[in-house]
């Protein structure tokens, strides 16, 4: 989670008797634009980075945003989750056995399921697709054969959410905070100013 707040006192005090009105008002105000840029600073960089659909991860975060009582926003990506790799295979490829048909001569037409995950098309050995007890298409790997047998896992894709705690995410969305939020501040209070005119 990414949290932007403000210390707004030196402010009131520059603005005298006029600060107490206005400042709590037009920093709610910056506040909240400035985690809205900042959050689409964040989903295009997930999207770049995992392949994700920017819309898919925009509806995934969630905004906390400041009001005049609680000057800070947040932006929570903990719905942002991996998904299975289904989600990054072509439509019309999904189907069970797909990529596990064998040809004349009985060799499999691929060593595993092609998807485009992280931005690249690649094919996933020793992975196939099969509809599981829920009815869902799923990816699936099997598990090295223990006392009981072998078993299938699931084969997830990229993580949005990884992403957006990374170190790299977390240095980009702080600068474009601090870019903004001096910038919206100040225009949230020449508008304030402007109305008692």
């Amino acid at each position: 989670m990414l949290t932007i707040h403000s210390d707004l006192a030196k402010l009131e005090r520059k603005l005298g008797s006029l600060g107490s009105g206005i400042v709590p008002r037009a920093a709610s105000q910056a506040i909240n634009r400035t985690i809205r840029s900042v959050n689409s600073v964040a989903v295009k960089e997930e999207a770049t980075d995992t392949g994700v659909k920017q819309k898919e991860i925009r509806e995934a975060h969630r905004l906390y945003l400041a009001n005049r009582n609680k000057l800070q926003a947040a932006i929570d990506a903990y719905r942002a989750r991996a998904k299975n790799l289904i989600e990054f295979v072509r439509p019309s490829q999904r189907k069970p056995n797909y990529f596990n048909s064998r040809d004349r001569r009985g060799r499999y037409k691929s060593a595993g399921v092609r998807a485009k995950a992280w931005g690249k098309t690649k094919t996933y050995r020793g992975t196939f697709i099969q509809q599981v007890r829920n009815g869902k298409l799923l990816v699936l790997k099997r598990k090295p054969a223990g006392p009981r047998g072998g078993t299938t896992e699931g084969v997830v894709g990229p993580s949005p959410r990884n992403v957006f705690a990374s170190n790299r995410l977390q240095e980009i969305m702080k600068r474009r905070a601090q870019e903004r939020l001096s910038i919206e501040l100040s225009r949230s209070i020449s508008n304030e100013i402007r109305k008692l005119k």
